[in-house]
């Protein structure tokens, strides 16, 4: 992999992407609920998250340690202030406006694992920039 930061990391999200668009395919094509499907877009995303998780691990080598220590630092604190900022507005949602919840059970799950997701990275990146702002 590249030494120039910017090329690692194009590299890094082009391979995710293009497992992404892989695994998002083949769950398109085979996604249905009956027959081999499941197996299928199993096997395909598991596939996909091997692949993102190798090249990760080649990024992650190729950093050096304080850049280790801002993505650790904020992935700990971060995360985890998003994690439960994000669990607060699921319950609330769900508790407190149930009647707005009218989705499929497998979409209200799926809508649910997104927005904690979408809340974490939000508190990585926040986390991520105090911790680099701190330090300047």
């Amino acid at each position: 992999m590249s030494e120039h930061p910017l090329r690692r990391y194009g590299a890094l999200m082009a391979v995710c992407m293009l497992a992404g668009a892989i695994a998002g395919g083949v769950s398109a094509a085979f996604g249905d609920r009956s027959g081999a499907g499941p197996i299928i877009v199993a096997a395909s995303v598991g596939l996909a998250m091997a692949a993102v998780l190798w090249v990760c691990a080649r990024w992650w080598r190729g950093l050096d340690e304080a850049a280790q220590e801002a993505h650790k630092w904020a992935w700990w604190w971060g995360s985890t202030f998003g994690l439960a900022i994000g669990t607060v507005a699921l319950f609330t949602l769900a508790y407190g406006t149930p009647s707005v919840l009218t989705a499929a059970p497998d979409d209200l799950l799926l809508g649910g694992a997104a927005l904690i997701g979408l809340a974490q990275t939000l508190g990585y990146s926040i986390a991520w920039a105090v911790w680099w702002l701190q330090r300047r």
